[in-house]
């Protein structure tokens, strides 16, 4: 049975770590006939298609939005179906007699691509079997400019859309509050153009599961994430999970010195998480900063990788490791696996908690010699690291959705017959027979009156250029299992195994809390450009209000 799912993406940073999210999954791809088919049914987030002169295509359901001058090189309706149709002008050009000896041609030269886009064009990519492309060193971390700088995908025509309203800039934000992204919702003509985008892909599909949206809340593109929201609840009504990014650093919004941008900054965060709550089924926001609210610090710190807290190109991919490991469970197709959006989005929301926190191992710091039994008996603490700002792994009334990766079945135990497994037979969790089972134990176990539903995958999450492998630490071998000594310098990590949690506790109460303290402590009238763009302060204190009555569903006055 078909289950797909439409992904949105809007705002830089959204694609940023959109991008790598398709490449991670195009990483998974296997196109040889002969080897094992793969547990991950494609199907739910791409589809099938044709090119004019009839070359069968594979393309991401996705729609993006992003700001003029983020393309580059690339034309807006990509590249993949046919060339660039000449505009209505160029043809009108083209027919009038020109006189040659009196012609001045002056051209506008489009941004040069980066060797990795060149070399995509001519064939050179990871899969390649020569050995010195494979080894290549594109140093993504120093010169990627944008996300489609290291773009592997190619899309449908329809799915890259631009706000040609503002320009794309990394020294100053011109849209920048929440309401300018409402209003240009309409006034733009986004809402029919957009919408009617969504509506083909959705006419496409069988039997859509619901939506998935990926976006910037901190500045304009929170608008127009809630009018997509509220367009896509009065339309479809089916379930949809959100994912509120913010980035690690940002540009300055237009005349305003740190301490304004910093407050438009909390104010649009705040707005929009108020606004969430009755407008999707689920929302996880994400961030590799442990601080967002009025200061961006504290990264979050994962003990065997070690990134540029302030570079887009590696912290998006962090977070977007989390994405293609938790999504694998409305992903699988194995029939022991089979799981909706719509089953996890309701577990995960009991009394409406529409907010859940999200947090990742990467890699899952197994040994390369060890049992996952024997890893989980030294393991009496969370091994995730959070991804959600203001927030930390719960330990107790949790409810949450794991998801693991990568363990292969003869590294869960050893067999009975073997000397080394006398000591391993002592522990409860031998009776095991499977990861997903022993780590429901194991989570049972060590979560007071909590709530787990775990999926396992055998596949680990591959890693090919241009993800940003040069983030693992030395003693991360080539399969993401960890070796017993340190060989000092850094190895090729091909694959990891990854471990996901999106988890409901009565800790994001703090999260909330947090936030509402920050954007209570800001005076409305002394940024006028909220009250420009039409935000009455009436309709603000009611945003603030909500937000606190939001914190309030999440005491553990109640029983799971």
């Amino acid at each position: 049975m078909s289950r797909e799912i439409l992904t949105l993406q809007l705002g830089n940073y959204a694609n940023y770590v959109g991008t790598h999210w398709w490449n991670l999954q195009e990483a998974s791809f296997r196109y040889d006939p002969t080897a094992e088919p793969t547990e991950i049914d494609h199907d739910v987030l791409y589809r099938e298609g044709q090119t004019a002169s009839g070359q069968s295509t594979f393309t991401p359901r996705m729609l993006l939005l992003d700001l003029k001058g983020t393309l580059k090189f690339m034309p807006e309706e990509g590249e993949l179906y046919e060339e660039r149709k000449h505009s209505q002008s160029d043809s009108v050009l083209n027919e009038i007699a020109w006189d040659p000896d009196k012609i001045e041609v002056i051209s506008q030269q489009p941004a040069d691509k980066c060797d990795y886009q060149k070399d995509l064009e001519q064939g050179a990519t990871e899969s390649d079997t020569c050995e010195d492309e494979q080894e290549k060193d594109y140093n993504f971390k120093e010169t990627v400019n944008d996300w489609i700088d290291y773009s592997y995908s190619r899309f449908h025509p329809r799915s890259i859309n631009i706000v040609n309203q503002y320009n794309h800039s990394k020294e100053e934000n011109q849209f920048d509050t929440i309401i300018n992204g409402l209003e240009l919702w309409r006034r733009a003509n986004i809402e029919d153009e957009f919408g009617d985008k969504i509506r083909q892909y959705i006419e496409e599909c069988d039997s859509c599961q619901g939506f998935q949206l990926l976006f910037d809340c901190v500045d304009g593109f929170a608008g127009l994430a809630i009018k997509t929201l509220e367009h896509l609840q009065d339309e479809y009504g089916k379930t949809s999970l959100v994912f509120p990014v913010i980035p690690p650093t940002m540009p300055k919004f237009k005349n305003a010195d740190d301490t304004i941008s910093s407050s438009i900054r909390v104010i649009n965060t705040a707005l929009t998480f108020s606004t969430l709550p009755d407008s999707c089924s689920l929302f996880v926001p994400l961030s590799t900063m442990g601080r967002c609210w009025r200061d961006l610090d504290k990264p979050r710190n994962f003990p065997y990788i070690s990134y540029d807290e302030k570079n887009l190109y590696q912290t998006s991919g962090v977070l977007a490791a989390f994405l293609e490991t938790a999504s694998l469970r409305f992903r699988l197709k194995t029939p022991s696996n089979l799981s909706y959006l719509s089953n996890m989005c309701t577990e995960l929301t009991p009394h409406g908690r529409q907010m859940a926190g999200a947090s990742l191992a990467l890699p899952l710091a197994m040994h390369n010699s060890e049992d996952l039994i024997d890893y989980l008996d030294r393991n009496d603490k969370p091994f995730c690291i959070p991804l959600t700002p203001n927030a930390s792994v719960g330990t107790k009334y949790v409810v949450q959705s794991v998801t693991a990766r990568g363990i292969p079945r003869n590294r869960l135990k050893r067999p009975p017959t073997a000397k080394s497994a006398l000591k391993q037979q002592r522990m409860a969790a031998y009776r095991c027979d499977s990861v997903s089972e022993m780590l429901q134990f194991y989570y049972h176990c060590q979560l007071h009156a909590s709530l787990s539903h775990v999926t396992s995958c055998n596949a680990p999450m591959d890693l090919k250029v241009p993800f940003p492998v040069e983030m693992f630490h030395s003693r991360v071998g080539f399969d993401g299992f960890l070796n017993e000594f340190d060989p000092g310098i850094q190895q090729k990590v091909a694959s990891a195994p990854v471990l996901a949690q999106i988890q409901s506790s009565g800790g994001l109460a703090d999260t909330i809390d947090s936030l509402h303290r920050e954007v209570s402590r800001i005076k409305l009238v002394r940024i006028p450009r909220f009250e420009e763009s039409g935000l009455e302060s009436e309709n603000y204190k009611e945003s603030l209000e909500r937000l606190l009555e939001f914190k309030e569903r999440y005491d553990d006055n109640y029983e799971l």
